[in-house]
């Protein structure tokens, strides 16, 4: 009796389907499981297109991270469904450690339960993260940064709205400026985004000056998101009153001395070091970080 060429397809097919889900399954590859399915359904050409796909990692061809089927589902919160399995009462260790340690596995469960736990904590080591060697690390801390940001400009939008509606709620318009402080000083924004978020910010500083009790430190917060725009002279104004207004407050005279150095107004700074009040009381890091010009 003769065998057809179709059985014996069939047999090879299922054979090299179970060597390359096995293969997947040892941990020996750069493949996620999900490609046992395409390995198995796909007769012949699914086992020599996995084996095609780890071939380009191994050389280095690949100029693109692979694409995870989570992220094809459809949903808000499609980007944070890889870190949402885990259990919360895990032993986790520091993502620092956890990017340091060779064992692929253990860095990869490690990484993804401390990044679930906060992830703008760790905003610095993932912005490391991105470019390790391991494809998964990479790119769920890209995810995670990408996660961070939509989290973060949707945050400041409703705040942004909510602040036009009722203008007149304080506790609001502190939480706008907090959400907005924190996205500047996340290290997620490119120069040119920075600029216009700065600008945001300003206006924003403006508001919660004009509804604060303590505008010392919105003041303060004003004169170092001016230097940071080049607008020295708006700086300096804020400067003198805060200079006039909390005479003793080193923090008053730290940053009028700051927005000497940045703007390089060497004649300024002189005269502002002969104002300064011999009063002040000085704590240890404050004068400190004066040590060059009070000596």
């Amino acid at each position: 009796m003769d065998i057809p060429l179709e059985a014996y397809l069939l047999a090879l097919h299922f054979m090299l389907a179970g060597i390359c889900a096995f293969w997947i399954l040892s941990g020996r590859t750069r493949l996620r499981r999900e490609y046992i399915v395409v390995a198995v359904f796909v007769p012949i050409f699914g086992p020599l297109l996995a084996g095609a796909a780890e071939a380009m990692n191994m050389m280095e061809l690949q100029n693109s991270k692979p694409v995870d089927l989570e992220t094809l589902a459809l949903g808000e919160n499609i980007l944070w469904v890889t870190l949402k399995s885990f259990d919360e009462n895990r032993d986790i260790v520091p993502l620092e450690e956890a990017i340091l340690i060779n064992d692929v596995n253990v860095r990869r469960k490690y990484m993804l339960e401390t990044l679930y736990s906060d992830p703008m904590k760790f905003l610095d080591v993932l912005n490391i993260a991105k470019y390790n060697e391991d494809v998964e690390t990479s790119h769920y801390a890209t995810t995670t940064i990408s996660k961070a940001q939509k989290d973060l400009q949707l945050s400041i939008q409703k705040l942004a709205v909510a602040v036009e509606n009722d203008p007149g709620d304080k506790a609001l318009i502190d939480k706008y400026v907090e959400s907005l402080e924190q996205y500047i000083e996340s290290g997620l924004l490119e120069e040119h985004l920075l600029r216009n978020m700065r600008i945001v910010f300003s206006k924003a500083l403006e508001r919660q000056l004009a509804a604060t009790d303590q505008p010392q430190d919105v003041l303060i917060k004003m004169l170092k998101n001016s230097i940071k725009l080049g607008e020295f002279n708006a700086a300096y104004e804020i400067a003198d009153r805060l200079a006039q207004e909390w005479p003793l407050d080193e923090r008053s005279w730290i940053s009028y001395i700051r927005a000497c150095v940045d703007s390089v107004d060497r004649k300024r700074l002189e005269e502002v070091l002969s104002r300064m009040p011999a009063e002040i009381q000085w704590t240890r890091e404050g004068r400190e970080s004066l040590k060059y010009w009070l000596s």
